[in-house]
This record gives structure tokens, sequence and C-alpha cells, in this order.
């Protein structure tokens, strides 16, 4: 699998070198067209990859950042795919090298493997399976868990007496639920609040992951299947209810890379090793609240980070 994925970026090199070299003819600009043939000609440059939301976005920067800083890779951005599956896929096919995903999220979505809770267990389960069957490496966590974590404002959780998933599920005929259409389709999601323990709400509305909050503020749903480190979930003051029951599987962040890219280059294995565990809940959702509150830029949040870590230059 690994020399097909070699030869086709080999193939997708040579391709873009032909289109450059023929661009910069059309163009007359001698200069220009010397130095992109040479760009296009460098095997130096790694290619990140993120899905289609914040948090994917400001880690994506994080690495893109340090790749750049301690290595002498180039990196290419490919932000804002459509997804975890898209993501995977395009790390198998060679169209990028790496990317930001969440253990739960491959253990069930992209290995097919039965649900767990235990966060060591499923992380391992996920390393031995994207090594063995589809030759990618996976790092170690990042530090932090963005599992589902159902959330009320302050009044409905004092109106139902609600601090826990037991509560909410007890009370859950009375009250409404706003969710994506992920948390409606995933079989550990909702179908399985409902087969396992008879949730029923009283009505069920598959909303945009923006969208669901503005819905609780509004007052047209009552619960939200809020993430732990969405920065709306404190701007907007809600109370998040303890999992008692230790349904939702652990989603520890972790990076998705090129085995072989990574094994044959000690200096960047180094360097991706360096963001381990430098991450927790509360220092990722502040930097989600950065972008998606204080509207600063990706770029300059993942720069900020990674000045404070010690690990670039201001």
């Amino acid at each position: 699998m690994n020399s097909m994925k070699l030869w086709k970026k080999c193939l997708a090199a040579g391709m873009t070198a032909a289109m450059v070299l023929a661009l910069g003819a059309c163009g007359g600009d001698n200069g220009q067209d010397e130095g992109q043939s040479q760009a296009s000609g460098s095997d130096k440059t790694i290619t990140v990859g993120s899905s289609n939301f914040t948090e994917a976005i400001i880690l994506g920067e994080v690495y893109s950042q340090l790749i750049e800083a301690k290595t002498d890779y180039t990196v290419e951005q490919k932000f804002g795919l459509a997804g975890a599956a898209v993501c995977f896929d395009a790390l198998e096919n060679g169209e990028i090298d790496m990317f930001v995903e969440y253990t739960g999220t491959a253990l069930m979505n992209l290995l097919a493997q039965p649900m767990a809770t235990d966060k060591d267990e499923v992380w391992q389960t996920v390393h031995d399976l994207m090594e063995k069957d589809h030759g990618i490496a996976t790092s170690n966590p990042l530090g932090f868990n963005n599992t589902y974590v159902m959330s009320v404002k302050p009044e409905t959780a004092e109106q139902y007496n609600l601090k826990t998933l037991s509560d909410l599920i007890e009370k859950s005929p009375e009250l409404n639920l706003g969710c994506t259409v992920e948390f409606i389709q995933r079989e550990d999601c909702l179908p399985l609040l409902e087969s396992k323990y008879d949730a029923s709400f009283k009505d069920v509305s598959g909303l945009d992951a923006s969208l669901r909050y503005d819905a609780i503020e509004a007052g047209e749903v009552d619960v939200v299947d809020a993430f732990a480190t969405d920065a709306l979930l404190s701007k907007l003051g809600l109370t998040m209810l303890e999992d008692d029951l230790n349904f939702f599987p652990p989603y520890y962040a972790v990076n998705f890379s090129d085995k072989a890219l990574v094994d044959g280059d000690p200096q960047l294995a180094e360097t991706l090793a360096l963001l381990d565990g430098t991450l927790n809940e509360e220092t990722m959702a502040a930097m989600n609240a950065k972008v998606d509150v204080d509207g600063m830029d990706a770029k300059d949040v993942a720069h900020d980070f990674l000045v404070e870590q010690g690990l670039i230059e201001g």
C-alpha cells in the first residue's frame, strides 16, 4: 500500500511540475518560471489537511507552523475538508500527509470497530489498526478529550433538577433536543440513548453545529449535544451534564500521518512529537473562543500557542 501511495505522490508531483512549466512559458516571466519549476521539483513539501471546523483548522495551523519552524519542509495546506472520512481518504490516497482527528471517531467511523469507553484501549486499537491495515501512524494524544457533553441553560438545569446524563434521560419526554444530524444518525449517540436507556425526547431537531447554539439561546430547544471544547459553551454559560453512565466514548485528539514519511525522517517525527500532551480541554476551548468569539485568525491563535509553549520564537 505504501509503494502505491508513493507512486501516486510522485505522479501527482510530476503532473504539477509539468503544469507549472507550461503556465510559466505562456506568461513569459522567466524569473518566475524558474523559481516555480524549482519549487515544484522539490520533494521537501508536506501537506497538512484538516476538517472544516474551527478546532481542526487551528490544530492544522499549529502543526503547519511547527513543521516549518523546526524542519526544512515547506508546508502546503488543504484545510476545510468535509469531515473525518474525507480526510482519511485523502491521507490514504496521498493527497495529504497528515490531519488531526479524534480516537473515538477513528475507532467507530473510520475503522468500523465496536464502541469502547476505555481511553487507553481505544487509542491502542486505533494505533494498531491504522498502522497494520492502512500504513498510517497515530500520535500520542495531544492531551484533550473533545467528547460529547449534553448541555442545557442553567435555568433549565434548575427547573428539571438536571445534573447528570441519567437525570436528562429521565426528564427527556419533557424536553426538546437540538443536535447535529450526525448525533441523530450515529449508532453510538441518540439511537443508543433511545434503545439502551429508553430516552424519548419531546422533540428532536437536526441542526447545523453552530445553529444549535442559536436555538438554545433563543429558547427553541432545551438541550444540545455540545462538545467539551466548544467556545460557545462558556460564552452562553451553559451547564454541562455529567456523563455518569460513561456513555460517550473518548474523543482524544491525535495526529494521523503517513507512516512511511514519518519513519523515513527522524527530524520530522521528533517535531510532530513535540505537541503530544500539550493541550487540555480548557486551553483548546480558549483557543476556539479566540477565533469563534473574538474573531481572531486561526493562524495567529496557533502562533501564540506555539510561542507560549516555547516551541517557536515570537
